[in-house]
């Protein structure tokens, strides 16, 4: 959903409104960390909704939407440049995300100095007893050498952690079907209560190298968002409407698109009264307190006016 909000920082001026944004998902219980007083307001329409914290690490609900458009961003991506070899890496001791950095850097280096060209998307997923292990999908390596790739990337990690050969692993990936199916598999896998890392986590579940992407990963979130919103608007349009031609389909989808980018959305706050004290009476001086009003600004009450009329 590519419309728009207003941005603090910017004094008011229009930003992308996220693709889930406000999105209520019953499965999900949406975004348990969104503060209760704040609602993202559609100008156009005049909606309240709920937005979400984005806290991919400490919300269960923001991390399964980072999920799924991950998993559209490398399936576009796999419709243009497919991957060819997929990896797995394990080790008995227990890494920590920043440690990989330095081992997978070391294991492209040795890489290159046989296929020029590799580049690899990285995935962490947590075993049950806490450890983490890294899942590949490897570009710019004919299918035709995974048994060399595999010594190679073996040897080298074997020799820098804790871990074996046995345990490490390489697998083709035949066609664009497959790709697919191990995207779903490799990252829609890790949502298990016991594979996902636990809440405050702090690290990246995903990086790529600089050239797996056939564009900036920024662009091809941003037609990721835009592929997921398209096909959740065929869905409403067909199924409210299921006889309707496939033209009329297309078109309603095209102006439902439209109006969701034309759209501005800005923070506002819900109304929040100040309770009453039960023994407050007629004439009774109280301490002066800060009432919020309506608006969102703040002002100090007289201390010797009626609680009662101050409220109204």
């Amino acid at each position: 959903m590519q419309t728009r909000r207003a941005s603090p920082s910017a004094g008011g001026e229009a930003g992308s409104l996220d693709l889930h944004e406000g999105i209520c998902d019953p499965q999900a219980k949406t975004c348990g960390r969104w503060p209760e007083h704040l609602r993202l307001l559609n100008q156009t329409t005049g909606e309240l909704v709920r937005g979400r914290c984005r806290a991919t690490n400490r919300c269960r609900y923001c991390q399964k939407l980072y999920v799924i458009e991950t998993v559209e961003m490398l399936t576009l991506d796999a419709m243009e440049y497919a991957p060819t070899l997929w990896a797995v890496l394990t080790a008995r001791e227990h890494l920590t995300r920043q440690h990989t950095y330095a081992h997978l850097r070391q294991l492209r280096r040795a890489a290159q100095k046989l296929w020029l060209d590799v580049e690899w998307f990285v995935q962490v997923e947590f075993q049950r007893r806490g450890a983490l292990h890294l899942n590949l999908l490897i570009k710019g390596v004919p299918a035709g050498d995974q048994a060399e790739l595999l010594d190679v990337l073996a040897g080298t990690w074997c020799r820098r952690v804790d871990a074996e050969p046995i345990g490490q692993w390489l697998g083709e990936i035949a066609d664009a079907e497959g790709v697919v199916r191990y995207l779903s598999k490799m990252l829609a896998h890790g949502l298990k209560a016991e594979q996902a890392p636990p809440i405050g986590w702090r690290g990246h579940r995903t990086s790529q190298t600089r050239g797996y992407l056939v564009r900036p990963a920024s662009e091809m979130r941003v037609e990721a968002r835009r592929s997921l919103q398209t096909r959740r608007e065929l869905w409403r349009v067909l199924s409210a409407t299921p006889d309707l031609e496939a033209e009329l389909v297309e078109r309603v989808v095209a102006d439902r698109l439209h109006a969701a980018e034309a759209a501005t959305w800005r923070l506002a706050r819900t109304m929040r009264l100040t309770a009453l004290r039960p023994d407050s009476v007629r004439g009774e001086r109280v301490a002066p307190s800060l009432l919020r009003r309506a608006d969102g600004r703040r002002t100090r009450a007289r201390a010797d006016v009626n609680p009662a009329q101050r409220a109204s």
